[in-house]
């Protein structure tokens, strides 16, 4: 699949796509900083561009064709750490549904804090995007369960035309792996390394699967040493057992390496102020004067970024706004996973248990409910997992395959059966879901009018 990505920033999540198996087409960013160090990491896809201009961006994006167009809009105007404010920052999520909505590629991704699910300005960008025939899945990721130790919790938005909400729930939800913590990142020696000799001290002799290897030699490679070392800043937090990050909003402190990190903002290098010192959180497992200092590279990694990748600024204040804004690319790779995966038709969305117990109050006797979900789910699995915002062309797919074809008359009729009901029941559970965001949405002006 060939992706666009817009607010690309550092290359994140174009970095974790393309893991996944995605082909990057092109990413557009407004900071020229973070667009030369996309470029000299990920690959030359990135220029610098105002995505509030879409006469500027929107042709281009349109003759690339592509099959999504992913990226995060700026947060600042939602999140936690700011005064949620709805202002410039949050209209590039206006300008992101309209150029999805005009090129209409068949998937989208977006990336953005939990707050921005509520806002006003999301409630208007969604309009945008189902009147131009998405389907979408509204996730809430907590980015340790999905291939970084930080407990970052951020709203991906991933959208299909034609699909129903939520088709893509269930699959994300088993792309989850256990909590990932600190230790499980620079407690061991580079699991999957590859050990290359270097030809000097001033050279490093680890490398990752991730990155590209050195030149290669006769008889270069060789298992990693007994007497290897990590590095020295990871060994000293590993001796440590604890970390300081600037709390946000009166939070923790302190964390120990046997828990994930908090989100990643670009303070978190910062010692601890003399303030929270003298009253620090009632929860700090020990003194924030104690706890091991956090390097850049450390905080870097603890994003998703590889040990290799270049920062391009000269100003550390630069690097960390760059760390802080990215999406870490192991999430955009688990994500990006499922989207293939979908598209490939190996895998479906789960039936809901719910679906049982509306049957069962519409007159089902049990049995009968459990054979109506068995057949739903194997519809939707010769479907390929594909769902329909449309019911007569969910049936009308279902009733082009040889497979259905090939069946027995009533075995047609239970699958077809088993879709309009299913169907009723979705529908049911979307209007539940619609009437209270009904009531918090509030009316925006000019841009968004406009839109």
């Amino acid at each position: 699949m060939r992706a666009v990505e817009l607010f690309s920033g550092a290359g994140g999540m174009s970095l974790g796509l393309r893991q996944a198996g995605f082909d990057i087409l092109r990413a557009y960013d407004a900071w020229p900083v973070a667009v030369e160090t996309y470029n000299r990491n990920v690959g030359h896809h990135a220029v610098v561009a105002d995505l509030n201009d879409l006469l500027s961006t929107v042709p281009e994006i349109i003759g690339l064709a592509p099959d999504m167009i992913c990226g995060g809009p700026p947060c600042q105007d939602y999140s936690s750490a700011g005064n949620r404010t709805e202002a410039d920052n949050a209209r590039l999520t206006l300008a992101f549904a309209m150029i999805v909505s005009i090129v209409r590629p068949q998937w989208f991704m977006m990336e953005n804090v939990i707050g921005c699910a509520k806002s006003a300005t999301w409630t208007e960008a969604r309009k945008i995007l189902k009147r131009a025939g998405y389907g979408m899945t509204e996730s809430r990721i907590n980015a340790s369960r999905y291939g970084v130790p930080q407990s970052r919790r951020r709203l991906f938005v991933i959208g299909r035309i034609g699909e129903r909400d939520g088709f893509l729930a269930s699959s994300i939800a088993a792309a989850a792996h256990p909590t990932m913590t600190l230790r499980d990142l620079f407690g061991t020696v580079t699991p999957a390394a590859i050990y290359f000799p270097a030809t000097s001290e001033a050279r490093r002799s680890i490398w990752g699967p991730d990155e590209p290897a050195p030149t290669i030699r006769e008889r270069s490679i060789r298992p990693i040493p007994a007497s290897y070392q990590p590095h020295p800043d990871d060994a000293a937090l590993i001796r440590n057992g604890f970390v300081y990050s600037r709390p946000v909003r009166a939070g923790r402190g302190v964390r120990s390496i046997d828990e994930p990190f908090p989100t990643v903002t670009r303070t978190a290098w910062e010692r601890p102020t003399p303030r929270y010192l003298s009253s620090p959180h009632p929860g700090d497992p020990v003194a924030a004067v104690d706890t091991a200092v956090l390097a850049v590279h450390q905080i870097s990694r603890i994003q998703g970024f590889p040990a290799s990748w270049e920062w391009r600024a000269s100003a550390k204040q630069d690097i960390l706004q760059m760390i802080a804004n990215a999406v870490p690319a192991p999430v955009a790779t688990a994500l990006g996973r499922v989207i293939l995966d979908r598209e490939a038709g190996r895998n479906a969305p789960d039936v809901a248990g719910g679906f049982l117990q509306w049957l069962h109050k519409r007159g089902r006797s049990k049995a009968s409910a459990r054979n109506v979900k068995a057949s739903a789910g194997r519809a939707r699995r010769m479907l390929g997992g594909r769902t329909f915002d449309n019911l007569a062309l969910e049936i009308a797919a279902l009733e082009s395959l040889l497979e259905f074809q090939e069946m027995r008359k009533p075995t047609q009729s239970d699958l077809r059966q088993a879709l309009r009901l299913l169907a009723g029941y979705q529908a049911n559970r979307s209007q539940r879901r619609e009437k209270p965001r009904q009531a918090a949405a509030q009316p925006l002006t000019g841009f968004a009018a406009a839109a």
